[in-house]
């Protein structure tokens, strides 16, 4: 089964995904993928700096990513279903990665906009944007409307996941239960 699960910066994410890391599922970092794709380029050295290239490049190494992923017959894909770029927002999946992948399941990962704010605030590790709440709420918004789309277009499920503060075990037990009983009892 391929499970795609996307989120906006600071949502959370990174700390459900190790829950279910621990709980045996195999998970692949999109960004990653394109990571290693901009380096070979040298397009990029960070994954901070790979949503400031230009968009023609972005598109370039999701597909080459993509084809790395596919190889996975059971996985979960870590990604964000929206890119906040300078040009606007660009779709994490755009139709051609979507083709590909050929996932079985997408779940947004969401959390309150105020504590995504102080999340990112407080996270030393990444070089993070500085928005304003209302920027956070619109991006979550595009966020999930993309999942919605990309849940149309392929004609698979999507989850909406809370991940509240002091709440990652609840967020992650909610998808692995979700993620069984739609595989038949296990990755």
């Amino acid at each position: 089964m391929k499970v795609i699960i996307g989120g906006i910066p600071g949502v959370g994410k990174t700390t459900v995904l190790e829950e279910l890391l621990k709980d045996g599922f195999r998970v692949e970092n999109y960004g990653d993928a394109m990571l290693k794709e901009a380096i070979v380029r040298d397009y990029a050295k960070s994954r901070d700096e790979l949503r400031k290239l230009p968009v023609v490049k972005q598109k370039e190494i999701q597909a080459l990513a993509a084809e790395k992923l596919a190889q996975f017959k059971d996985v979960i894909i870590d990604t964000h279903f929206s890119v906040n770029t300078e040009g606007g927002y660009l779709p994490g999946l755009p139709v051609n990665v979507l083709d590909t992948l050929h996932p079985d399941l997408f779940i947004s990962i969401e959390a309150d906009p105020l504590e995504i704010f102080e999340r990112r605030k407080n996270d030393p590790r990444r070089k993070r944007d500085k928005d304003s709440l209302e920027k956070i709420r619109s991006h979550m918004e595009a966020n999930r409307e993309y999942g919605i789309t990309y849940s149309a277009m392929t004609g698979s499920p999507l989850l909406v996941v809370m991940n509240e503060n002091g709440k990652v075990k609840e967020a992650s037990f909610k998808i692995i239960s979700v993620i069984r009983s739609n595989d038949g009892g296990g990755q």
